[in-house]
C-alpha cells in the first residue's frame, strides 16, 4: 500500500485554517493533512514525524514562518517548503527566498494552491532515491565561479556600477543567472513581464533589491570545489548563452508567441542546471563518471545508474522546485527524449531538443550518440522547419546581452 503524501498547514488564523480544511477536504484520500496554529505546535509534531510539504503563513506571533521553515530545512531537507503571505516587503523577501521554495502571495485560491501542491509532489515522485530527493530540496543555491562571485561583490558596493554592469556578471555565471531568474519571476515580486535575461531582471529588481539579496541574504555562494571544475563551469554557461539564443529562434520560426520564444531560451539557459547540481553534489564521483563513459555509452542512463536520476530530470525538478512554468519544466525533463513527453504541443521543448542536438555540445559530454529525434518533430508537424534550424545552428551566434 502506498504510503500517503503528509501536509502540514501552518496559520495562526483560526478562519484561514478553516478555509482550508474546507479547500483541501477533496483531497483526503490522497493525503494525510494536519492543520496547526502556530509554528511552534507544528514543530513538535514535525520532529515527532517528517512531513512531506510544509505550507505556512508567513507573519505569525512568536515563530513566523520563516523562521518555521529554516527550522524544517534542518530538521528535514527533503520537506518541500511554501509561504504564503500578503505581504511582499523587502523584509519578508529576504527573509524566506532561502528557506522557502515557494512563495505564493494571498489571498490564494483553492485551485492555485491545490495546483503548486500537486505539481511538487508529482515532480518528487520521479525521483526514486530518497537521497537524490533531500540533496535537492535542501539547496537553497547552486555554486558561482570564484572570478565571477568576487567581481559581483565589488560591483554590488562600488557607487557608480550600472543595472547593465551588474547584469553583465551575472551574465557570465549559470548558477546565478538561475538564481536571479526564479527570484524575480516569483510571486515574491508581481512584475508585469517575465524576466528572462539577467539584464532584464536587474531591472525589474533594482540594485537596491539585487545588492540586499546578494550582500544579506546570500542567494549566490562561491564554488570551494576542486579547482579542475572550474573549466567546466565556465563551458556550461558559454553553452548555455549560445543555446538560449538558439532556441528562441527555433521557437520563433516553429510559430511560437512571444512568452513561448521568451520560455524556451530559459528553458535552454538553463537545460543544464542538473549537471551544475550534480558537479557541486558529488564532485569526485560525477567528473569520474564522465570521464569513464565510452564514445556510445548514454550518459543519461550512466548517471540514473548512478545518482538516481540523469540531470535532465535533476534539472527540470529543481526548477520546478523553484516554481518555473509548467513550459519550461517540461522542456528540460524531456530535451533528450521527448518522445517520452506525453504531449506534443510544447514549443518550447522542440525548441530546445533541437537547439541541443544541432547546437554546441556539452562540456559535460553527450547525452545520447543519436541525433534530432525525427519521429517526435514528424508527430508535432515540424518535420518541415529542420533544414530552417540547420542553417540557425551554422550561424555565428549573435552576442547575446546578459
Amino acid at each position: 500500500m502506498t504510503t500517503p503524501i503528509r501536509i502540514a498547514f501552518v496559520d495562526d488564523d483560526p478562519h484561514v485554517l478553516r478555509g482550508l480544511r474546507r479547500a483541501m477536504a477533496a483531497m483526503e484520500d490522497e493525503w494525510e493533512m494536519d492543520f496547526f496554529g502556530s509554528g511552534d505546535a507544528a514543530l513538535e509534531e514535525i520532529r515527532r514525524q517528517p512531513f512531506d510539504v510544509v505550507v505556512s503563513d508567513m507573519r505569525m506571533p512568536g515563530m513566523d514562518g520563516a523562521t518555521l521553515l529554516g527550522r524544517v530545512r534542518e530538521l528535514h531537507p527533503a520537506t518541500i517548503r511554501v509561504i504564503l503571505s500578503g505581504y511582499a516587503d523587502a523584509e519578508a523577501v529576504l527573509r524566506t527566498v532561502g528557506p522557502a521554495h515557494i512563495y505564493l502571495a494571498k489571498p490564494c485560491d483553492a485551485a492555485a494552491l491545490h495546483r503548486a501542491l500537486t505539481r511538487q509532489i508529482g515532480l518528487r515522485a520521479r525521483l526514486a532515491d530518497p537521497g537524490l530527493r533531500a540533496t535537492l530540496a535542501g539547496l537553497t543555491n547552486l555554486p558561482s565561479l570564484p572570478r565571477v562571485f568576487v567581481e559581483l561583490q565589488q560591483a554590488l558596493t562600488a557607487p557608480d556600477s550600472s543595472a547593465k554592469d551588474v547584469a553583465a556578471i551575472i551574465g557570465q555565471d549559470l548558477a546565478m543567472t538561475a538564481q536571479l531568474l526564479k527570484v524575480t519571476n516569483s510571486a515574491y515580486f508581481s512584475a508585469a513581464s517575465t524576466a528572462t535575461t539577467p539584464l532584464q531582471a536587474v531591472r525589474l529588481l533594482g540594485l537596491e533589491v539585487v545588492q540586499a539579496l546578494v550582500l544579506q541574504a546570500g542567494v549566490f555562494r562561491q564554488f570551494t570545489g576542486r579547482a579542475e571544475l572550474a573549466p567546466l563551469l565556465e563551458g556550461l554557461t558559454r553553452r548555455a548563452l549560445t543555446l538560449s539564443a538558439l532556441a528562441e529562434g527555433i521557437a520563433a520560426t516553429a510559430g511560437a508567441d512571444g512568452a513561448t520564444a521568451k520560455a524556451a531560451r530559459i528553458a535552454a539557459m538553463l537545460a543544464d542546471i542538473g549537471g551544475l547540481v550534480l558537479l557541486d553534489a558529488y564532485p569526485e564521483a560525477y567528473p569520474a563518471l564522465l570521464a569513464g563513459l565510452g564514445p556510445d555509452q548514454s550518459r543519461p542512463e550512466a548517471e540514473t545508474a548512478a545518482f538516481g536520476a540523469d540531470q535532465a530530470l535533476i534539472g527540470a525538478y529543481l526548477l520546478g522546485l523553484w516554481g518555473f512554468s509548467d513550459l519550461i519544466v517540461e522542456a528540460v525533463a524531456y530535451r533528450d527524449r521527448p518522445s517520452a513527453c506525453p504531449g506534443r504541443d510544447n514549443l518550447a521543448l522542440a525548441a530546445l531538443h533541437a537547439a541541443t542536438a544541432l547546437g554546441p555540445a556539452s562540456p559535460l559530454g553527450p547525452a545520447t550518440p543519436g541525433p534530432l529525434d525525427q519521429s517526435y518533430l514528424a508527430e508535432a508537424g515540424l518535420e518541415k522547419q529542420i533544414p530552417l534550424w540547420r542553417a540557425l545552428a551554422t550561424q555565428p551566434a549573435e552576442e547575446t546581452t546578459p
